[in-house]
């Protein structure tokens, strides 16, 4: 009984807290999805989600990444994402053969499949974090990087890289910041300051109405429309309506253990079966049903219904029988060698 208490205690509870909010509003935002210009509220509630849940989850990424390139570093990156990635690649790629499936699913291996995208970004994340600590300026460099990359109309949804240059600045800031801004953001006043943040930005994102091309970050600026210099305005203005969101969604989010910090920290699992649920549920015609509702009565009950589907993907049981994919143990016991080994082999 000590085992599993003392490994809960070497957890964050702030960060497994965090994660499993996150994942709920990404079933929440995908639930929205389907739901667009059916209630003006659900289409402001879809804009301010996506305002900052993935750039969130990116900041937490980098809260938990590391600068230095070891074997464990190459071993997480190719197992704990790039393999899961293929995998649930190719699930998709069988679940849109069913007649239920709404869409094509997957056209390619290196186009990532709607959400699986932040597999793949979160691999070059890694891969870049090691160069960009030991350069100065890093951030500078990395928001400028983010801005040109929607100069270029051919880095879109090929391989994530267009997700993953505007994103990496809030990956590098969690790196950065994360550890510091969890000390400071418990005491009332950081948390008043959030709530009053978070209010301003919805206000603002439900009086604009931005297109939601804009918060995809899979975009570039010719495709949505507009100029370079205004185009690098926008995606300025939406990154720091991200990272002041991001910041003071973090500043809510309690330290101590909840019962979301159990399923918080099987988040990965939620995360790449949710897209399942969601694609059925459109197929079949859930959505269409829910459509009807009174917009008032609609936002709570699809609240409620994804933090329920959140739980039982990220429950303990899900978590083993996906253990096999998403910590593939024995996989790494096959294919991995380590350089110590190696040497010995080779002398």
């Amino acid at each position: 009984m000590t085992a599993p208490t003392s490994a809960r205690k070497r957890r964050d509870p702030w960060l497994d807290n965090a994660r499993f909010v996150l994942i709920a509003l990404v079933v929440f935002g995908h639930s929205l999805e389907p739901l667009l210009n059916t209630h003006p509220w659900l289409d402001d509630c879809y804009r301010f989600v996506y305002t900052f849940h993935m750039p969130a989850f990116a900041f937490l990424s980098g809260a938990v990444s590391r600068a230095h390139v070891d074997g464990k570093l190459l071993r997480c990156t190719a197992f704990r994402l790039l393999w899961p990635y293929l995998v649930f690649q190719g699930l998709y790629a069988l679940a849109a053969m069913s007649p239920a499936w709404p869409d094509d699913g997957p056209g390619s291996v290196t186009t990532p499949y709607w959400l699986l995208w932040y597999l793949l970004s979160l691999a070059c994340w890694r891969a870049l974090l090691p160069l960009f600590a030991h350069l100065r300026h890093r951030l500078l460099i990395a928001i400028a990087v983010a801005m040109l990359a929607g100069c270029f109309d051919d880095i879109g949804y090929y391989l994530s890289l267009s997700r993953t240059l505007v994103f990496f600045p809030l990956f590098l800031m969690g790196w950065m910041w994360a550890p510091r801004w969890r000390r400071r953001s418990g005491t009332w006043p950081i948390r008043m300051l959030a709530v009053g943040t978070l209010a301003v930005v919805f206000v603002a994102v439900a009086r604009i109405k931005p297109d939601p091309g804009w918060l995809y970050g899979s975009y570039s600026y010719s495709a949505l429309g507009a100029d370079l210099l205004p185009g690098v305005g926008i995606r300025l203005l939406l990154l720091c309506a991200a990272i002041a969101c991001t910041l003071a969604f973090l500043s809510l989010i309690p330290h101590r253990h909840t019962v979301f910090s159990g399923p918080g920290s099987r988040s990965l699992g939620a995360y790449v079966l949710q897209g399942f649920v969601i694609k059925f549920a459109v197929g079949g015609s859930l959505f269409a049903a829910l459509a009807r509702w009174s917009g008032g009565w609609l936002m709570p009950l699809l609240l409620l219904l994804s933090v329920m589907v959140t739980l039982v993907l990220s429950s303990t049981l899900l978590q083993r029988l996906l253990n096999p994919v998403t910590a593939p143990r024995w996989l790494e016991h096959v294919l991995w060698q380590d350089s110590a080994t190696h040497a010995h082999d080779t002398s």
